[in-house]
């Protein structure tokens, strides 16, 4: 039996959303603030009070594209990087869309609801009005997932997850 194989056979243990909750979204997540920590440094264009502005990122580190703010890429629930949702919401056509996502600081993501003003700023300023259309129709449609279709996204998130934790662990033993 293949690891995939036994992932799909430990995965029927599990409703489908329970299982994308629960394993899935948690990965990809996460794989959204690694890959992002991984970049070079440089520059990052965030929205800050109100405006876009370019804040310097180190390698290591999420800029909320909401306030600002600097923080190393992990965290949890109150304090540290979020992956934040430009638009919030449950449903599957949209859930794991790379482009509805981006570092929040625990601060805007959780306890200022996602900002969902600033955020569509930045949205429209940075990744385009294209992207955000497309993300909103999306939104509106009706996608189911197989479970072998969840355990394949579980297994490439924690590949592209893998690697960028090997970048991020090069740069802080150098």
């Amino acid at each position: 039996m293949t690891p995939r194989d036994r992932m799909i056979q430990k995965a029927t243990e599990y409703s489908l959303g329970t299982y994308s909750r629960k394993f899935v979204a948690p990965c990809f997540q996460r794989l959204i603030r690694a890959e992002d920590a991984a970049r070079p440094s440089g520059p990052t264009p965030v929205m800050v009070n109100g405006q876009l502005d370019d804040v310097l990122r180190l390698v290591g580190e999420c800029v909320c594209v909401t306030c600002g703010k600097r923080a190393y890429w992990t965290g949890n629930r109150f304090q540290g990087m979020h992956t934040g949702h430009f638009l919030a919401s449950r449903c599957n056509s949209i859930l794991f869309e790379e482009d509805n996502v981006a570092p929040q600081c625990a601060h805007c993501n959780y306890y200022r609801d996602g900002e969902p003003q600033l955020f569509r700023m930045w949205m429209l300023s940075v990744r385009g009005e294209e992207v955000v259309e497309r993300l909103e129709a999306l939104k509106k449609t009706v996608v189911q997932f197989t479970r072998e279709e969840l355990v394949d996204k579980k297994i490439e998130y924690a590949a592209r997850l893998k690697a960028a934790e090997i970048i991020l662990k090069g740069v802080h033993r150098g």
